[in-house]
């Protein structure tokens, strides 16, 4: 045979070598897609799934700046929730703490991955980043009203799940497809300022019949007037001074000095922390008391407000959606594990605890889903499933409706007593009687 030949021989010998292996790779294809059978709702994408060690949950949280204090404190009590479902948890009776990671997913576990939220526009980019760069299934976070418009932009544009405590009504009414609100939104809560009214009116002769509105110039402070102003028509109460402000404020005497002049029974205040500290040390400078302080949440819930006021704090009101003093055995056991094991001693308070539930309540779903795919949690989230006697919040559970609300979901008041938020109204679950009118401040 002569060169040539030998070859050409050679060549034809490796073809065939490499065809025949070919063939039986083709062959342990078929039989593996025949193996996996998947339907027309299931896709090979779950093969990647699996293989993926844990499950990534986007946190949104302001880690630099003023709120940053709250946003360690929240990200504490995510820490908790999370060790819960990734850890065997016995003596923490819900859903999920009794196993190790997702068991629907095969034991997977959840991971949290950070941006930091400074603004409106850096909730839109790092939604997205989020999303795109570190594989975020779902986001949740401390968001206000305006930063959750922003984080939607991209959530809605990659079709992501987004659970959010920014409570405007608009929220719901935008058509939003993967938005979910855990707790009341603003005409709840401002609803039940005034129903606390009545009641006062009704039970202890208390004669409110005026109110005044502080609100900060943002989103947040907009939206809860508009419902203010409602509700005072609708429950028969007069509107005597109507006030906004900057949240970037550095004096507020004009706007304190205008309340003292208009001497309202109750002031209704929608304002940030720093704003709140800086009104109630003006009114204590100018010897100014009013009759009741109620807060629609922002400052009033936040731990700085002890820090920063002292007993000055005493007697302040605001709207809430949970409290510690809750009488549901769930709600001590949270409270307790979380001060002792991951907030250095600080007691929950119900901002903390309203998101790091929105993160619980995700998770729930995507274990319910048993998929990381975004329309299989948006399903699971409007037909979830949670045993009543499991709850730690007020109301019946967790009943999504079909724009995201949680119609479960029921409103508290709440007023500060001896350095501690207790609930006031409604008065089927009320720890404490409340005390109005409050002392002036020569009396604290």
């Amino acid at each position: 045979m002569n060169r040539n030949a030998k070859i050409i021989c050679k060549y034809l010998g490796i073809s065939l070598f490499i065809t025949i292996l070919l063939g039986g790779c083709t062959k342990y294809n078929e039989k593996q897609i025949e193996h996996n059978d998947y339907s027309q709702d299931e896709s090979p994408i779950s093969i990647k799934e699996s293989k993926e060690e844990t499950v990534k949950i986007g946190v949104l949280l302001p880690m630099s700046g003023a709120q940053s204090k709250a946003g360690q404190e929240v990200k504490a009590a995510m820490n908790m929730f999370v060790d819960i479902i990734n850890e065997s948890t016995d003596d923490i009776d819900i859903p999920l703490a009794q196993s190790q990671g997702l068991p629907n997913l095969g034991g997977r576990k959840i991971e949290l991955v950070y941006g930091d939220l400074k603004s409106a526009d850096t909730a839109l980019s790092e939604a997205e980043r989020l999303i795109t760069s570190e594989g975020a299934v779902g986001i949740c976070g401390l968001f206000s009203s305006a930063n959750t418009k922003t984080a939607a932009v991209s959530t809605e544009k990659y079709g992501v799940p987004l659970i959010s405590e920014g409570t405007s009504p608009t929220l719901t009414q935008k058509g939003y497809e993967y938005f979910f609100r855990v707790f009341p939104d603003d005409t709840m809560y401002v609803e039940d300022s005034f129903l606390y009214l009545v009641e006062l009116n009704e039970t202890k002769q208390a004669d409110i019949k005026t109110v005044a509105l502080v609100s900060e110039d943002t989103e947040f402070g907009k939206n809860i007037a508009n419902v203010e102003k409602e509700c005072a028509e609708k429950y028969g109460f007069s509107i005597v001074e109507n006030i906004t402000y900057s949240s970037n404020a550095t004096n507020l005497i004009s706007e304190s000095l205008k309340l003292k002049k208009a001497d309202p029974d109750v002031v209704m205040m929608s304002s940030y922390i720093s704003d709140v500290i800086l009104y109630i040390k003006t009114f204590k400078q100018l010897n100014y008391s009013p009759k009741m302080i109620m807060g629609q949440r922002g400052g009033f819930m936040t731990s700085e407000l002890f820090t920063a006021l002292g007993s000055d704090a005493e007697g302040l009101c605001s709207t809430s959606a949970w409290s510690l003093d809750l009488q549901i055995p769930l709600v001590a056991k949270l409270g307790n594990l979380y001060k002792e094991n991951y907030s250095d001693g600080v007691d929950m308070i119900a901002d903390v605890l309203k998101c790091s539930t929105d993160l619980y309540v995700l998770c729930l779903a995507i274990n319910q889903a048993g998929s990381t795919d975004a329309d299989a949690i948006k399903e699971a989230m409007l037909n979830l499933i949670y045993p009543e006697d499991k709850l730690f919040i007020a109301g019946t559970g967790f009943n999504f409706n079909e724009v995201g609300q949680n119609v479960g979901t029921s409103a508290l008041i709440c007023q500060i007593k001896d350095g501690k938020y207790q609930t006031v109204y409604p008065d089927s679950i009320k720890a404490y009687d409340g005390l109005f009118p409050l002392p002036s401040w020569e009396e604290k």
